[in-house]
């Protein structure tokens, strides 16, 4: 559950491929993109090598539900909670390029997490790097 005051939405559960990661960890390295004014927060989510073990994975990380994996090469990270009435997207794996929520059905896409079911509803993506095989979001993109 959030430790947010009124958000309890989504309370937390073992879904396949979801397991207590470590201790968040910020990453000194890019505290500022280039040519950018806007502060990032970078924080631990993964080893690459058990995503690809997986093809993805959850994971909670300060309060965000992330989905990560790998779409076409390229690693991507999508909130986990869908827009209708905040269901596990990522409990299923995707299929033909596409997510569906375990809870109503909603579609989202692999490519940028735009909604199929319902356009103009996306899911919120995060800016992704990674460094010495440890894969990072960034939080505030």
């Amino acid at each position: 559950m959030s430790t947010r005051p009124g958000i309890n939405a989504v309370p937390e559960r073992d879904y396949p491929g979801m397991s207590t990661s470590p201790k968040p960890q910020k990453t000194t390295e890019d505290p500022i993109q280039p040519g950018s004014d806007r502060e990032v927060d970078y924080q631990y989510v993964a080893l690459l090598e058990e995503l690809k073990k997986t093809g993805q994975l959850t994971r909670w990380i300060n309060d965000h539900d992330i989905l990560l994996y790998e779409y076409k090469g390229e690693i991507k990270a999508l909130s986990n909670i869908c827009r209708h009435f905040g269901g596990p997207v990522g409990f299923h794996k995707a299929k033909d390029g596409v997510f569906t929520c375990l809870w109503h059905n909603w579609r989202y896409s692999c490519a940028d997490g735009s909604c199929l079911s319902h356009p103009g509803l996306p899911l919120r993506q995060y800016p992704v790097k990674v460094t010495d095989g440890k894969i990072y979001v960034d939080l505030l993109g």
